[in-house]
């Protein structure tokens, strides 16, 4: 449910900063209420930098190469696992295994949220997994930091580690 309100409220901002742009444009500085001129000055500034910025801003891919010693003209399966399931968004791992004679050997794993993702990011960090053939189960754990933005803004990161098995 926490997830949900900060969902919100970061949509509340960003409405809010749309809302200053539009009238602005149209009525200039009348539209800053004395009540409230501070606020809307600085959402409204920090809103322009988030925008400036966001444009020179390199994303993680949240891919990480487990094994890179394999044969690649074997065949391969990707597993998928929910890491954790919320309300508003889940986190989700694929993980990619290499066929070498019925043992399943992993390569890569990436990472993503998934729904309503609104004012959070995932970095995913690491994960260790091991070889395992079909009919079984392996085990494995994942890191990430889940970071709780405002407008842009990294306010809080958290850290989450995740035990669970593939089959």
């Amino acid at each position: 449910m926490i997830y949900l309100i900060w969902s919100i409220i970061n949509g509340m901002i960003i409405f809010y900063f749309l809302y200053l742009i539009v009238e602005f444009i149209e009525k200039g500085k009348k539209i800053f209420k004395p009540q409230f001129k501070v606020i809307s000055i600085f959402i409204m500034i920090i809103g322009i930098v988030q925008i400036i910025s966001a444009s020179n801003s390199e994303k993680n891919s949240n891919r990480i190469t487990i094994t890179k010693d394999y044969n690649k003209k074997n065949d391969s399966k990707i597993k998928q696992v929910i890491l954790e399931d919320n309300l508003t968004f889940d986190i989700n791992m694929l993980i990619k295994y290499s066929i070498n004679q019925n043992e399943y050997i992993p390569i890569e794993s990436s990472s993503f949220l998934n729904g309503l993702v609104s004012g959070y990011d995932w970095e995913f960090k690491s994960i260790n997994t091991n070889n395992y053939k079909p009919n079984e189960k392996s085990e494995f754990t994942a890191n990430g930091i889940l970071k709780w933005n405002l407008f842009g803004i990294n306010i809080y990161s958290e850290s989450k580690t995740f035990n669970g098995t593939i089959e």
